[in-house]
């Protein structure tokens, strides 16, 4: 009996050690895997800062605010308070019109005569035939958002809000056409009314995203339809922590989590890189920094950056830098996700940055 208790005594410690063995070594792995992914994130960072002057203007604020906020770096927040004037002088102009009713109805067919004629802009155009100011109505709440990130109101501020009012936008944004068209968008728009204090929709988003989307008819649809809902359900998580300012609740957003946890091998295989990345990201917002389909998505992501060019390409292999701005600082996010994420840059309450914004917000 007394052998028989020394040899379990034994076969259990030999047991644990090994554990512990298998544990440290899974440990020192993962840590490995870590150091690597975030070499791959600075070396697509070294890409686009040393590039930065040859970007658009577009993708210029778009990657000088994302690196703010991702580094709170002042660099990025002084590049990025140029856009502040952009929409200082088109806002001026907007509340000199916005009473003119054929001027806001000429406005928005300009804009809707703008969108590209590919298979995806056929469906804007389409949802947006007859809806008289509204697509007007909706680049205005844009603006209005992007000059609240920088900490911002213009003075007609109230005069834009009591216009947006008198516009019947709910039934647009909450329609399945309006979703199936601007998935992504529509979370954009429902998360900055809300931050605007406007109007707050976000609790009936997930219903007509549903209707839209019917988890259950999965298998009906195209690859582009599948792309489009994906990008549809990581807005709504980004659009929550105003992209990438503060984390989210993952139990308030558990609907899509899971859903991205169910389709993770689907997503893999049939998702561009931009959409896998959100993907990741959402997960981190979510505080779910270790979850496998996290861990599945930086993997696809670390694979998919050019051994030569240090940046993800596109699909068909291009690597201009400006139309491949917004997945890499993407794929920059998800493999170097930092401890601290930074709010704004709120441009008032930076010294250096005060002097750059326009007077009538210094006043």
């Amino acid at each position: 009996m007394g052998k028989l208790l020394l040899v379990t005594l034994l076969a259990s410690g030999l047991s644990g050690l090994v554990a512990n063995v298998a544990n440290a070594t899974s440990d020192k792995t993962n840590a490995q895997q870590q150091q690597q992914w975030r070499a791959t994130a600075e070396r697509i960072r070294t890409t686009y800062d040393s590039n930065f002057v040859r970007l658009s203007r577009g993708a210029q604020n778009h990657y000088a605010v994302r690196m703010y906020r991702l580094t709170g770096e002042l660099y990025y927040a002084q590049q990025a308070a140029t856009e502040v004037h952009q929409i200082t002088d088109r806002l001026n102009m907007y509340a000199e019109h916005i009473h003119d009713r054929d001027w806001r109805l000429q406005q928005s067919k300009a804009m809707i005569e703008r969108i590209r004629k590919t298979p995806r802009g056929k469906l804007r155009r389409a949802v947006l035939q007859d809806t008289q100011d509204k697509r007007f109505a909706l680049f205005l709440i844009y603006q209005m958002a992007k000059l609240n990130e920088y900490g911002l109101r213009h003075p007609a501020h109230q005069l834009f809000v009591d216009y947006i009012n008198t516009v019947q936008l709910y039934e647009l944004l909450m329609s399945s056409s309006f979703i199936h068209a601007y998935a992504a968008q529509v979370a954009n728009y429902v998360y900055w009314l809300k931050e605007l204090k406007i109007s707050d929709w976000t609790d009936d988003l997930k219903a007509a995203f549903l209707r839209a989307y019917p988890d259950d008819q999965d298998s009906k649809l195209s690859k582009r339809e599948f792309n489009n809902k994906l990008y549809g359900l990581t807005h709504i998580i980004l659009a929550d922590s105003q992209y990438y300012q503060h984390t989210v609740s993952k139990q308030e957003h558990a609907w899509i989590l899971d859903y991205f946890e169910q389709r993770q091998q689907r997503i893999v295989k049939h998702s561009k890189e931009d959409v896998q990345a959100e993907v990741g990201l959402c997960f981190l917002l979510a505080g779910l920094n270790n979850h496998p389909t996290l861990l599945a998505m930086q993997d696809a992501i670390n694979n998919a950056v050019d051994e030569e060019k240090n940046m993800v390409l596109s699909v068909k292999g291009s690597d201009d830098l400006s139309t491949g701005e917004h997945r890499n600082v993407l794929a920059y996010a998800l493999l170097n996700w930092p401890e601290t994420l930074f709010q704004g840059p709120h441009l008032l309450e930076h010294r250096q940055l005060k002097g750059k914004v326009p007077i009538v917000y210094r006043q």
